[in-house]
């Protein structure tokens, strides 16, 4: 008879590594009905991609983790949240106008996490989830929100996005809160998992999702954003 803890891995390692990548699958078919030819790389790009950190994940879980059901309820949750989000970037990519914002996306996610990083280091005294995430800070927070709101206000002018330029500051602020939860929530799971990167591709970096667990939610933010103004 195998031990409970063998068998509980053999299940975590099913859901965490096979389940974002039929999920991330799945989205892209419902989102769009049409699986044109040109979207099929990006989508076996973000399907490898799930893959390849979940694994990562599993490995770490499997050299010391936890095994309880309630730890692989969590991974099976972040394995769909993960394939989910993931899904958008090809999905965006292929709306009308999709190219655009998912420049916007991009481009105010990374001011958000640059300049909450800088004025973090730079004067933030007042931690936010010491336990989960000890480098962030409320004035870094606040200083990335505003960031992304100068930084959303100036490709408003230079891009044709169907947008106001009230609406596009708003969504650029809206941005930087998505994206400190998207942090959280990676760092979260990190914690758990025992693990202290998702990879070593990048390093000094922790991993290729610590440099995508913000921009993951940012995009799916912004996909609905180009499909309600459609």
């Amino acid at each position: 008879m195998r031990p409970e803890g063998s068998y509980l891995e053999s299940i975590r390692s099913v859901v965490l590594v096979g389940g974002p990548a039929i999920v991330a699958f799945a989205t892209v078919l419902v989102m769009d009905n049409e699986l044109r030819e040109f979207e099929v790389l990006p989508i076996l790009l973000a399907v490898a991609l799930a893959l390849a950190n979940l694994l990562r994940f599993t490995v770490g879980l499997q050299t010391g983790g936890p095994t309880d059901t309630g730890s692989i309820l969590r991974f099976a949750v972040f394995g769909a949240y993960a394939g989910i989000l993931i899904a958008h970037f090809p999905a965006l990519a292929g709306h009308e106008k999709g190219q655009e914002f998912l420049l916007f996306a991009i481009l105010v996610t990374y001011a958000v996490d640059s300049i909450a990083l800088f004025v973090g280091v730079a004067v933030g005294r007042h931690k936010i989830a010491p336990s989960i995430s000890p480098k962030k800070s409320w004035e870094g927070f606040i200083g990335g929100i505003i960031g992304g709101a100068v930084v959303a206000f100036a490709l408003d002018a230079v891009q044709e996005l169907p947008i106001s330029t009230m609406f596009a500051i708003s969504l650029g602020a809206f941005l930087g809160v998505t994206a400190l939860l998207g942090d959280l929530y990676e760092s979260h799971i990190k914690r758990v998992a025992g693990v202290k990167d998702s990879g070593v591709l990048i390093p000094g970096h922790g991993g290729i999702l610590d440099r995508l667990d913000s921009l993951m939610l940012n995009v799916a933010v912004v996909y609905w954003v180009a499909v309600w103004m459609a």
